[in-house]
């Protein structure tokens, strides 16, 4: 059950992202942005997939219930008396209209409005706003919005540009947008992960299954933002590259794919007390050897670990290389995978518990 909600995390986020990527483009003159190809039936599709996906929990919580109810109580109680459901329902609601609108071409004002409204019903229902309400709030709810625009901008134009026509002119907007939106998804995020994870623990959680993902959502930041930066800023030429404008999608994929399931473990409010209940992560033991409680993470470092770290350091610099060079972009997401692997591992033989 944890990979098929982890799995529809990943499609929600990609969900959002195509319709807030499709709503901003409405608002940019056709003379500063590519030929792109839209497709109403893939918004329509979003729009469901976004109803279909945010269920998976609710069901969840309901197949949990039905140990003590019959199904159709378990349902009942699930969607009416828990958060989760009454958000789900808001959403549905929420859904059914932005359908509606976008089925009649509805003006663009109304589908940001209800696009905006559904990511708000996520921020105000999710996990972080059962711990503080209205900052937790606050704080999800800009975080899918900057990643949403940024991520969903980029999308568009990697898979469904024509040409590269008005790419320049494209530029000029797009990279303070994605600067703005990068701030803003860094800043709600850290907060957010102060949350879970107090910053005087941060390096001790690596030791849990949530921590493993966190640090691995980290590292796979880094080669997302270099991509970043080769598309917005190395590209002197402003030429339309949008091979490399994919592999800066996929590699926000892997960061999307690594959140998803982080979501899905127990987050260490207390490291000791979480590892006690939740064990160890996969591969702790066997990168870092054993480990005892209470957890006091050290750098022990090995002639191995260093040098898988040096090495992983190497592959951002082949990947730059490859980019001046104009080698085949997608070496570069196999340079950045190789990297995030050998970062990980590497930092892993360095640290003991």
């Amino acid at each position: 059950m944890m990979f098929l909600t982890a799995f529809a995390d990943v499609l929600l986020y990609i969900a959002f992202s195509y319709l807030a990527g499709f709503i901003v483009l409405q608002f940019v003159p056709e003379n500063r942005k590519p030929k792109l190809s839209s497709s109403k039936g893939l918004l329509l599709i979003s729009t469901a997939s976004i109803v279909l996906l945010s269920f998976i929990p609710v069901y969840e919580l309901a197949v949990f219930l039905q140990s003590s109810q019959s199904s159709v109580e378990a349902f009942r109680t699930a969607i009416m008396e828990f958060r989760i459901g009454q958000g789900w329902l808001i959403t549905l609601l929420l859904s059914v209209i932005l359908a509606i609108a976008i089925y009649l071409n509805g003006n663009r004002y109304i589908l940001a409005l209800y696009v905006l409204l559904l990511i708000l019903t996520v921020g105000f229902y999710s996990h972080i706003s059962t711990i503080n309400l209205w900052a937790g709030f606050a704080l999800h709810s800009s975080h899918i919005f900057f990643m949403s625009i940024w991520t969903g901008v980029l999308l568009h134009v990697a898979w469904f540009a024509k040409n590269g026509a008005n790419w320049r002119p494209f530029l000029t907007w797009f990279t303070p947008l994605a600067v703005i939106s990068v701030t803003g998804v860094f800043a709600s995020g850290i907060v957010i992960m102060f949350f879970f994870v107090a910053p005087a623990d941060y390096v001790d959680s690596w030791v849990l299954p949530y921590g493993q993902l966190l640090l691995l959502k980290h590292i796979s930041i880094i080669p997302v933002l270099l991509a970043a930066l080769i598309n917005g800023f190395l590209n002197k030429q402003k030429e339309f590259q949008q091979a490399w404008l994919k592999v800066e999608s996929l590699l926000l994929l892997v960061v999307f794919v690594l959140t998803a399931f982080m979501s899905k473990q127990a987050p260490p409010h207390d490291v000791n007390d979480t590892l006690r209940i939740e064990g160890g992560g996969w591969l702790v033991d066997k990168l870092s050897g054993p480990f005892y409680i209470p957890i006091a993470a050290e750098l022990d470092a090995t002639v191995n670990g260093t040098l898988l770290m040096i090495l992983s350091f190497l592959l951002l610099i082949v990947m730059l290389v490859a980019f001046f060079k104009k080698a085949n972009a997608w070496l570069s997401l196999v340079f950045s995978i190789g990297f995030i692997c050998c970062f990980y591992i590497g930092l892993m033989l360095n640290l003991s518990f």
